[in-house]
């Protein structure tokens, strides 16, 4: 039997997996013409239901989500062999929950792996990196020295995509919404599924 910690990480798992297919079912609908698009783009955003938001916690379901992004962001050639390095700088706000999440799992045949950093000098070669609001202070300075490396950059601050980070996971109304800065991601060589685009608020950042 899979202990409690395990358990709770499998339903914010399958909680992410919902919310990604309750939109899909969404869009492909308004691809039909049946609802209004306009009414729609009021709704796109990651949104479960009440009742399953509060089953898991913010962090668990944000945790599930870094760990399903490699499957929709497609990097530079050099980026493709070896493992999927998912990094966190700052304060860790996820615990336990982002390695149980990746133990095992791969994508594309390549295994995913934790990784933390205490400073923008540590990050080596890693695919994600979630910086933590507790380096809010120095987020323009951490986007600056990743200039130019293919980085996905992911926060939850207020003015992450702005400040030219890509992906911004937002809590409202106990729903996590995207935010994406297309073209920060596009100048690094990342390149996004319509399938994530579909889903996001698309942002304008910083001007570089």
């Amino acid at each position: 039997m899979p202990g409690p910690a395990i358990a709770d990480m499998r339903k914010a798992r399958s909680v992410a997996s919902r919310q990604i297919e309750q939109l899909r079912r969404r869009w492909s609908v308004c691809a039909r013409g049946l609802v209004v698009i306009s009414a729609l783009a009021m709704s796109v955003v990651m949104a479960p239901h009440r009742a399953r938001a509060q089953s898991a916690s913010e962090y668990q379901i944000k945790a599930a989500f870094l760990s399903k992004f490699a499957g929709f962001v497609q990097w530079p050639s050099e980026m493709d062999d070896g493992p999927i390095c998912i990094g966190i700088i700052g304060v860790d706000p996820f615990g336990h929950f982002l390695d149980q999440g990746v133990e095992g799992e791969t994508i594309n045949g390549r295994q995913l792996q934790v990784r933390r950093f205490q400073s923008v000098a540590e990050v080596g070669r890693c695919q994600i990196l979630f910086i933590s609001s507790s380096e809010s202070g120095r987020l323009r300075e951490i986007l600056n020295r990743l200039q130019g490396k293919p980085v996905l950059t992911v926060g939850d601050m207020r003015g992450f995509c702005e400040s030219g980070g890509v992906i911004n996971l937002k809590l409202i109304d106990s729903a996590i919404r995207l935010e994406i800065n297309v073209a920060a991601g596009q100048r690094v060589g990342l390149r996004f599924s319509y399938k994530l685009l579909r889903l996001a608020k698309i942002t304008p950042g910083a001007a570089q």
